[in-house]
C-alpha cells in the first residue's frame, strides 16, 4: 500500500510540474476598490475556468493607492480569494508610478534608488510571508520592467545586475521561491545584444525573465519582434524562463497609455498562444479578459 501512494504520489508530482505555469497578471487598481467584494470570487474563479492556473498580483504597493492598512487588508483579501479560486499566487512587491523617471539619473544616484527599492520589497515580502497562510506564495514577482534601451550603457547595467543579486538574495532569504521580473524591447538594442544581456543579468542574479510578446504596444512589425522572441528562444543555450503575451491593443502614446480589449476572435487566438522550450505562459491581463463590472 505505501509503494503504492508513493508511485502515486510521484505521478502526481510529475503532471503538476509538467503543467508549467499559466498565469495571468492582475493589476491592482484604485477603481477596484469599489467593485463589491462577493465578485472577486466570481473574478478568480472565472480565470481558473478559462485555465489559468496563477494569478500574477503585479504589485502589492504602488505609490500611496495601497499604502493604508484598509487597502492593505483590502489587497490580502484579494489574494485569498484567488487562492480559494485554487490560483497559485505570484505576489508582486512595491511598485512606483516615477520609477521610469528616477531610473533616468545617473548611475550613482540609480544605485541608491535601487538599495531603497530592495528594502521595500523585502519588507512587504516579509509581511506577506506573516500575514497570508503558509506555502501559498509560489513566487515573487519584482515590478520593474527591464527594456532595452535604458540599460544599453555598461555602468547602468552594472547598477541593474547588482540591485538583482542582491534584491533576489533578499527576498530568498524571506520565503525560497523563485523571484520574476518582466522584459520588454523596442528596437534600441539589437537582437542578439538583448538577448545576451539577459541571460547575463539571469546567470548573475538567479532572477526569472518573462518577455513582453509586444503584440499589444505593436511598437516593432511581427517580422521585428519575432527577431527579438527567437534571440531569447534558444532552447540548447540561452531561453528566457517564459513569455508574456499581451491581450490588449494599446490606443493611446505611452504618455497617456489607454488600451482596449481584443476582439473576440483575437482574443482566442492570444489565449492559445504557447512559450517556446516549455516556458512559462503569462498573459497580460486579467481585466481585458474578464469584464468586472458585469461578470454573473
Amino acid at each position: 500500500m505505501r509503494a503504492l501512494f508513493a508511485i502515486l504520489f510521484c505521478l502526481f508530482t510529475l503532471t503538476t510540474q509538467a503543467e508549467g505555469i499559466r498565469g495571468i497578471f492582475y493589476q491592482p487598481q484604485q477603481s477596484d476598490l469599489a467593485i463589491p467584494t462577493e465578485q472577486w470570487a466570481k473574478i478568480f474563479s472565472a480565470a481558473r475556468s478559462k485555465g489559468f492556473n496563477t494569478i500574477v498580483f503585479q504589485w502589492t504597493s504602488f505609490g500611496e493607492v495601497f499604502s493604508s492598512p484598509e487597502n492593505q487588508e483590502w489587497l490580502k483579501d484579494r489574494m485569498m480569494d484567488a487562492s480559494q479560486a485554487d490560483l497559485k499566487l505570484i505576489v508582486g512587491l512595491g511598485g512606483d508610478p516615477d520609477m521610469f523617471t528616477r531610473l533616468k539619473q545617473p548611475p550613482s544616484i540609480v544605485g541608491s534608488y535601487f538599495r531603497k527599492i530592495n528594502q521595500v520589497n523585502v519588507d512587504l515580502a516579509s509581511k506577506w510571508t506573516k500575514t497570508l497562510p503558509a506555502n501559498s506564495v509560489s513566487g515573487w514577482y519584482l515590478p520593474l520592467e527591464v527594456d532595452d534601451r535604458q540599460w544599453r550603457e555598461i555602468s547602468a547595467r552594472n547598477e541593474l545586475t547588482k540591485y538583482l543579486v542582491r534584491q533576489v538574495n533578499d527576498l530568498q532569504k524571506v520565503l525560497p521561491t523563485p523571484v520574476y521580473i518582466s522584459s520588454f524591447f523596442a528596437g534600441n538594442m539589437s537582437p542578439e545584444r538583448y538577448a545576451a544581456m539577459l541571460e547575463n543579468m539571469q546567470t548573475q542574479s538567479n532572477v526569472h525573465f518573462w518577455i513582453q510578446d509586444g503584440r499589444g504596444t505593436n511598437k516593432l512589425m511581427s517580422a521585428e519582434r519575432d527577431l527579438y522572441l527567437t534571440a531569447v528562444s534558444n532552447c540548447t543555450g540561452y531561453a528566457a524562463s517564459g513569455f508574456i503575451f499581451e491581450l490588449f491593443e494599446q490606443t493611446q502614446a505611452d504618455q497617456i497609455f489607454a488600451a482596449k480589449s481584443l476582439s473576440p476572435i483575437e482574443m482566442n487566438k492570444a489565449l492559445q498562444e504557447k512559450s517556446p522550450c516549455n516556458g512559462d505562459n503569462i498573459f497580460f491581463a486579467l481585466n481585458y479578459l474578464i469584464d468586472f463590472k458585469i461578470l454573473k
